[in-house]
């Protein structure tokens, strides 16, 4: 798909995401019975959980942002210090931003980026529910063009939304841009041993389920390392799990009915979520 339609698939789909709800504590108005007090009974907690993410951390102020999405807790990979400003490439419902907000703290900045209107909405609410509104912010704007200053940054970090882009290496290009001399890059994505098969790789539902734009490792690398970054480390899990769990979530169903469950389980060897650390010199 050109670059254009990728852009207005994703964002139509997140849009339907953050419109439908979620999140562990549910409306405002209906806290006192949410799953708040048991966070074993909430999906997007055993998601939150399964892909890294402390009981604090998934049961705790952040968890109005937790809606069930990403494949894995760049916040852990960070090592975010008091004081220091950190972007949010993809911020969605403000998760990763209320857990970083906490580590920051007062004299800490967060920024996050995301380019769907009813994601900000969210995020800006759960900011100033969780008290984080004079350090945490939401910016609407692409990953591939931030708006942001250039070297102003300490961290950057994503999760599972870099291979939702059309541009991967635009995306890298403005991560090192925005990050000061020294600055750190912090990615969890999804990425592939091998290539998908075609009839997948060009379903628009897939892009949204966060597989139709997943590179290849080489690909991928290749593109963090074009864009000036050192040091580049990662691990990786399988993705089978995550796919298997994320069956019926509203993000990957439609694609799941187009390409088949028994297709998707017969990628699920390819498909790998991706802890990656970089540096920029």
């Amino acid at each position: 798909m050109e670059k254009d339609r990728v852009h207005e698939v994703v964002k139509s789909g997140y849009a339907e995401v953050a419109r439908q709800g979620g999140g562990c504590c549910g409306p405002a108005t209906t806290q006192s019975t949410s799953c708040c007090g048991s966070t074993e009974t909430s999906s997007h907690a055993d998601t939150a959980a399964l892909i890294g993410y402390s009981d604090d951390e998934h049961s705790g102020a952040a968890a109005e942002g937790n809606l069930g999405l990403g494949c894995g807790n760049p916040t852990a990979l960070a090592s975010q210090k008091p004081g220091e400003t950190v972007v949010d490439h993809g911020s969605g419902a403000g998760f990763d931003a209320l857990i970083c907000a906490e580590k920051l703290g007062p004299e800490g900045r967060f920024i996050g980026v995301d380019m769907t209107p009813e994601m900000l909405e969210r995020a800006r609410t759960n900011a100033v529910n969780a008290g984080y509104a004079r350090t945490v912010e939401f910016r609407e704007g692409l990953i591939e063009k931030l708006p942001v200053a250039s070297e102003s940054v300490d961290v950057v970090i994503s999760n599972c939304v870099i291979n939702l882009s059309p541009d991967k290496g635009e995306v890298f290009r403005e991560a090192y841009r925005v990050l000061k001399p020294g600055g750190r890059l912090a990615v969890s994505d999804i990425v592939l041993t091998r290539a998908l098969p075609p009839e997948v790789a060009t379903l628009a539902a897939g892009w949204v389920a966060c597989l139709s734009g997943a590179l290849t490792e080489d690909d991928y690398f290749g593109n963090i390392r074009a864009a000036g970054f050192e040091n580049i480390e990662h691990t990786r899990t399988p993705a089978a799990p995550l796919l298997t769990s994320s069956m019926q979530d509203p993000t990957w169903k439609a694609a799941v009915e187009l390409i088949g469950e028994e297709q998707v389980m017969k990628l699920s060897d390819t498909v790998f979520s991706y802890a990656i650390t970089a540096e920029k010199r």
